[in-house]
């Protein structure tokens, strides 16, 4: 008698939980990987996309969200983009004129971020470590052929010939191939 009621509470139970953690109810989801323009629900389980339909119901999910109205597309990639960012005064590379990944790219949609030569083969391990690796959005770099990056809007900088070295460049490239994905060769 034991048995059978664990198998039919085991199996009431698992009815009962919900088949996604949200879905998205009656947004216009742009997908163009998929050929999807068109007013449809979009389910979640684990962080990643579960299904894309018309009409979902909110009970198969522990919560839904109604976006009639609102767009519902993949994550955006900004392709130029300067985000060493750091405490050092009117310079680009790890300065204030760069923005925090985080701190930007989420709220506007933007899951991927391309860093455009902030950093060059002198400096790119403490972008790494700092930026690139601690940041939730995904941040692709190029890097500059400049060995102290984008330092400053100074074209003496910028183009300094005596710090270019295509070796170097080349063996920080290798060695992070994963995110870099250019070389930037200046202005």
């Amino acid at each position: 008698m034991k048995i059978v009621f664990f198998i039919l509470f085991a199996a009431f139970a698992s009815a009962q939980e919900a088949s996604y953690d949200l879905i998205l109810k009656g947004g216009h989801v742009i997908d163009p990987k998929n050929g999807i323009d068109a007013v449809r629900d979009v389910a979640i389980r684990n962080g990643k996309i579960a299904a894309v339909e018309s009409n979902l119901s909110p009970s198969a999910s522990r919560k839904s969200i109604d976006v009639s109205g609102l767009y519902v597309t993949p994550g955006l990639v900004d392709i130029h983009v300067h985000v060493f960012w750091g405490l050092k005064h009117g310079v680009t590379t790890d300065g204030d004129h760069c923005v925090q990944p985080d701190a930007v790219g989420f709220r506007t949609g933007v899951t991927t971020m391309v860093d455009a030569g902030s950093s060059g083969w002198r400096d790119f391990p403490e972008f790494r470590r700092r930026v690139i690796d601690t940041a939730q959005t995904r941040v692709l770099a190029m890097i500059n052929i400049v060995g102290v990056g984008m330092l400053s809007e100074d074209d003496a900088v910028d183009q300094n010939q005596f710090d270019m070295n295509p070796r170097l460049v080349a063996e920080v490239a290798r060695k992070n191939a994963d995110v870099i994905v250019a070389i930037k060769s200046a202005h």
